[in-house]
């Protein structure tokens, strides 16, 4: 027993010595200091060239320690990794013995203090235990069996108040398996203080994949690193595109909702972004181009957009039900024409989230993406009911009308095409009323004017 106590001491102060223990712990704010939790974190060491990820609910990097295969002792008996780990003062772990056995095992710190200690004689079979401990660090958890020995390092990030081992239960002959390397909470990549580092977070906001800022820094010892957030927030503009401009110079506001970002306005473009001119038309056609006047009348353009058909809309481009659509169409450079699936991505998001429906009915949806002015009076649930109630998501869908040989619905319907086909003459669109609270899906003759929102690729 002395001998391999001398021996164990002897790792740990080759441990602490030759190692610099860096202990990195990371947590998620945003720009308001409210918590955001942490999907991952890509932590780089410009310095020596290596890249290291972790993942939640792992939120600490031991650098500069060695792994568990390099001072784990080959014995008969079998010492699982504690779980969870790095642990909150209180963590459990596993030993199979194949025999009969009295243990001693021992928590050290990497100076090679012993902690605590608890011996005990052991049955065959799988014994489970329960290790506290009051101050956070990484330790050595070491098992000795007389002839068989096994450790494994643990990372205590809390305060359980008493060091202690308790032991939970035992008998199981069944065996246990455990990774001999741990791929939580640690690194074998060299490190040394003064390394130049590089830290990035990722978490998720409204279903979509954001990154935290950048901290480069170099790391002259263990820290705390709170990697900040700028949340994306419906009905406002989208990051980083807060407005976007057609092939004729005219500027537009953006609107995010849920992850996608949409166009707040109607388009109102003459011409392609290839500088092809899309005459004003007269009458209905599937074959030519044609945009069209809001009521016939010029001064609503500026308002509430053109009317386009859809051969318009899609500029030589074919039918897509694809999500995106990838069709860039009639839209400016870095937005497509959504397709029927976007629109339908669209009005899924707005009906799960309760603050932007009316009442208990999910479908009931439409006063969130109405604008708050156009509209003709209602009474009840419309949209012509209270409007300054409408609007909820930013989206500001504005009651242009169609064109359809006449001029319909100006004031009282909103209709927006899609990028994505029925048959050969019709085509999907959503359709908002001013006397009715829900967003429609229809499909209807490709020669019509409708309006058109594009969404960012």
């Amino acid at each position: 027993m002395k001998k391999a106590f001398l021996f164990l001491v002897m790792v740990l102060i080759g441990f602490s010595v030759n190692a610099q223990i860096t202990t990195l712990t990371f947590s998620g704010k945003d720009a308001n200091n409210n918590y955001v939790r942490l999907d991952s974190v890509v932590i780089s060491n410009i310095t020596k060239s290596w890249q290291e990820t972790i993942y939640y609910p792992d939120t600490i990097l031991v650098l500069g320690g060695i792994g568990i295969e390099e001072y784990r002792t080959i014995s008969r008996f079998a010492l699982s990794q504690n779980i969870p780990n790095p642990f909150n003062g209180v963590s459990d772990f596993s030993l199979q013995l194949p025999e009969d056995n009295a243990v001693t095992i021992s928590v050290y710190d990497l100076n090679g203090r012993k902690i605590t200690e608890l011996q005990q004689t052991l049955s065959r079979g799988i014994h489970v235990f329960r290790v506290f401990l009051s101050v956070p660090q990484t330790y050595l958890l070491s098992v000795d069996g007389g002839t068989d020995h096994a450790s494994v390092k643990i990372i205590n990030t809390g305060n359980a108040a008493k060091n202690r081992v308790e032991y939970l239960s035992g008998g199981n002959e069944m065996p246990i398996t455990y990774q001999l390397k741990s791929a939580k909470g640690e690194t074998d990549n060299p490190f040394d203080l003064g390394d130049s580092m590089e830290y990035v977070g990722y978490a998720t906001n409204n279903g979509a994949e954001i990154e935290s800022e950048v901290i480069r820094q170099i790391q002259t010892g263990s820290e705390n690193l709170e990697l900040i957030f700028s949340l994306v927030e419906d009905g406002q503009p989208c990051p980083g595109t807060p407005t976007l401009a057609d092939a004729d110079g005219n500027t537009y506001n953006t609107v995010q909702i849920g992850i996608q970002c949409w166009m707040k306005e109607n388009l109102r473009v003459t011409q392609y972004p290839t500088n092809t001119n899309i005459p004003l038309g007269d009458s209905t056609s599937y074959s030519i181009a044609y945009r069209y006047f809001p009521d016939n009348d010029s001064s609503n353009v500026s308002t509430y957009g053109y009317l386009y058909n859809w051969i318009a809309v899609m500029g030589g481009s074919g039918s897509s039900s694809a999500n995106p659509s990838g069709v860039q169409g009639i839209c400016p450079t870095g937005w497509h024409v959504p397709s029927d699936a976007e629109w339908t991505q669209l009005t899924d998001y707005v009906s799960s989230q309760s603050q932007y429906v009316c009442g208990s009915d999910s479908t009931l949806i439409a006063k969130a993406l109405a604008s708050q002015i156009g509209w003709d009076n209602s009474s009840g649930s419309e949209l012509g009911d209270m409007p300054s109630n409408n609007n909820a998501t930013g989206f500001s869908a504005m009651p242009a009308g169609e064109y359809n040989g006449f001029y319909f619905g100006f004031s009282r319907y909103a209709f927006f095409w899609t990028a994505t086909q029925y048959d050969y003459f019709l085509a999907y669109y959503r359709n908002l009323y001013y006397l009715r609270p829900r967003v429609k899906r229809y499909e209807d003759h490709k020669d019509y004017g409708f309006s058109v929102r594009c969404v960012r690729d």
